[in-house]
């Protein structure tokens, strides 16, 4: 077998046989390039640059991370969030703002519709003023502003009667509690109980001429927008 020679702190060592030179260089004895020599070889060689001395280094060991051991506990399950409850105010401002006056009882106007929505719209227009039946123009003509005008000074008057009679109603109950005669008082009442059937025939009129025109009292509430 070959014998070798290699330098060791600027020193000639050997010789040494090819086997032993190779356990010194993988025990890391000797550095991996350390200067070899033998002979038939012209200079002196690193070692690791000499094909008869390389040799395959085993790989480093990996790092191994610790494993995190999770100590078992009882499976709970969360429960739900719950989603906080929006006020109203959050969702709908508008619940919160009071109902103004003005935005019901304004000034009374007349509109002004066109030729073709009149004539189109009367007949639905005059069944406004009927008792019960203000609903009719905004099912026969949902999307006339002839329509929506009637039904509007339909369901006001429809109330006011409601209210009249009503009142009437009342009146006629405390007859019996209050003294004295009162008789004069419930014919008054009476007399009064006709404005509602003066306006309805008003309203008629209008509706049948194909006009808007805001009636006496109830011209000026606005319930149908």
């Amino acid at each position: 077998m070959s014998e070798w020679y290699y330098a060791l702190n600027n020193e000639q060592k050997g010789p040494i046989n090819e086997s032993e030179l190779k356990e010194n260089l993988a025990a890391h004895k000797l550095p991996a390039d350390s200067l070899v020599w033998k002979d038939g070889m012209d200079n002196w060689t690193p070692a690791n640059q000499v094909p008869a001395l390389s040799f395959r280094q085993p790989p480093a060991p990996a790092k191994i991370q610790p494993t995190t051991v999770i100590p078992k506990t009882s499976a709970v399950t969360a429960p739900a969030s719950t989603p906080a409850t929006e006020t109203p105010a959050a969702s709908n401002p508008d619940s919160t703002k009071p109902v103004e006056l003005s935005s019901i009882v304004g000034k009374p106007e007349a509109l002004e519709v066109t030729v073709e929505d009149a004539e189109k719209n009367k007949i639905a227009g005059v069944f406004a003023y009927v008792p019960f039946l203000f609903w009719l123009p905004l099912l026969l003509a949902k999307d006339s502003p002839f329509g929506k005008y009637h039904a509007n000074q339909g369901l006001a008057l429809f109330l006011l009667e409601i209210a009249f009679r009503i009142f009437l109603a009342v009146i006629g109950l405390t007859s019996f509690i209050l003294p004295g005669d009162i008789s004069w008082l419930l014919g008054f009442f009476q007399v009064i109980n006709l404005v509602p059937l003066v306006l309805i025939i008003l309203g008629i009129i209008n509706a049948a001429n194909g006009k808007c025109v805001p009636l006496p009292v109830i011209g000026g509430v606005k319930l149908i927008k």
